[in-house]
């Protein structure tokens, strides 16, 4: 099954973005608030466009498949992207001087002057905070932006992981299941030899006794993956928003690379890509920012505005100007004189900065460690992988085959045979598990760099 967005609803860049770990807009979003904005509406297409009914699955879906469902009909990256979509739409404002200020005055007893009485009063009034406050709080709220832009491409890449882990642990289930059925039909078929021989003379009982014994094992065994494999489901179609109707075939094969990475080259692109070190860095930018909002909030606001006053009529109409309305022109200052709340108030600022920057340096000293961690895990998957699929394997179906023949001719113990069979079924098993690990090892160093990382094969 595919999903086909024709190019006209989707721009190329933002279809790939789907599917692809390289973080839609990141690279134009640092640039200005127009490429952020682009960026944005890029996005918007390219969670909205596309079939609206619940997509079909069947043999045919692919991992891709199930990433561009997920991107479309996630909820909590939907959240996440509107999270970012509410703090850019407030860098569009947060810059802007205050609403100004219209009054409106009645005189219940009106003031008598020489051209009339003065009845009622409009005015109109418009403050100004002292220069570069309005800049400060614009920078604050773009950073902000920034900052929530990074957190909906790391829930992207985590979405995107929970994805292809599920996916990964669905197949290993299917293969296990398969392996293990596979395994029972030999061993059912042995259980026949061994009450063969049994009824002709040449083996004893116990012999049929311990093929049972291994059948039950291996019976109750494929009974427990077959209910495995309902929550394995679910926990895929959580993560595609689907109804628990919808079917998901079990992934016959799955694509994974098997070569060694270059691990320092690996972690230098994560501590330099990854969305959540990024955020941290905004977050850094928006603090200073606030360190100099503080600044300013110290300094004086201005205010000017003008009054226009209706007057009636004078007593003595014949009067030079009577009824004459004044206007005026008018401004103000405020004081900011409570020297301790100005302190407070950078002090406070000043704290947010510090804090930030001891909070970015923890996260990438843990991300260090983390991804030290996945990368050990990655080739020791490789290793296992390798070793069993194209060592331990061969060798195990030889000792069976070997083990089998001497059991015919009555040279070798049944016993050695069963060993035999679960030495193999073990070392067939561990090939599928060290397969997927190895798969979802791969898509974890992807989501913590942001990137795939085909360009970091050692050959």
């Amino acid at each position: 099954m595919k999903f086909m967005f024709p190019q006209t609803i989707i721009p190329a860049a933002a279809l790939a973005g789907l599917v692809c770990l390289a973080p839609l807009g990141q690279e134009a979003f640092g640039i200005d608030r127009s490429a952020a904005k682009k960026t944005a509406d890029s996005l918007e297409q390219a969670m909205a466009a596309g079939p609206e009914a619940v997509p079909t699955f069947d043999s045919t879906t692919t991992l891709d498949d199930y990433l561009v469902v997920a991107m479309k009909r996630n909820p909590a990256l939907r959240a996440a992207y509107d999270r970012w979509v509410a703090d850019l739409k407030k860098s569009d404002y947060a810059g802007s001087l205050p609403d100004p200020m219209f009054s409106y005055g009645y005189f219940v007893e009106h003031v008598e002057t020489r051209v009339g009485p003065q009845e009622q009063r409009f005015g109109l009034h418009q403050a100004f905070p002292w220069f570069g406050t309005l800049g400060a709080k614009s920078d604050m709220a773009f950073a902000g932006s920034q900052a929530s832009y990074q957190k909906f491409e790391a829930a992207r890449l985590q979405l995107f992981f929970q994805v292809k882990a599920a996916y990964y642990d669905y197949y290993y289930l299917g293969q296990d299941l398969q392996i293990t059925h596979a395994n029972f039909d030999l061993l059912k078929f042995w259980e026949s030899v061994a009450e063969s021989k049994y009824k002709v003379g040449l083996r004893s009982h116990p012999d049929v006794i311990k093929a049972q014994v291994e059948l039950g094992k291996l019976d109750d065994h494929l009974h427990t993956l077959q209910e495995q494999l309902i929550p394995a489901a679910a926990s895929l179609r959580a993560l595609l928003n689907v109804a628990d109707t919808v079917q998901l075939p079990v992934p016959s094969t799955i694509v994974v690379t098997e070569a060694p990475l270059m691990e320092d080259s690996v972690l230098n692109v994560i501590i330099q890509n990854n969305p959540n070190l990024q955020a941290l860095q905004h977050v850094i930018t928006r603090e200073e920012a606030g360190e100099r909002l503080a600044g300013k909030q110290s300094l004086p606001n201005f205010s000017v505005g003008v009054d226009y006053i209706q007057t009636g009529p004078a007593i003595n109409p014949d009067l030079p100007e009577s009824g004459k309305d004044p206007w005026m022109i008018s401004a103000s200052v405020s004081l900011p004189i409570w020297f301790g709340k100005n302190k407070a108030r950078r002090d406070e600022a000043r704290a947010r900065r510090r804090a930030a920057e001891y909070n970015l340096q923890d996260s990438e000293n843990q991300l260090t460690a983390m991804a030290r961690k996945v990368l050990f895990e990655y080739a020791d998957a490789l290793r296992k992988t390798r070793l069993y699929r194209d060592g331990l394997v061969p060798k195990a179906q030889q000792s069976l085959n070997a083990t089998y023949s001497a059991y015919e001719a009555g040279e070798s113990d049944f016993l050695n045979v069963l060993d035999a069979q679960r030495q193999l079924l073990d070392f067939e098993l561990t090939v599928a598990r060290e397969k997927a690990q190895l798969a979802t090892m791969r898509a974890q160093l992807e989501m913590l760099s942001g990137k795939e990382l085909d360009a970091y094969i050692t050959q």
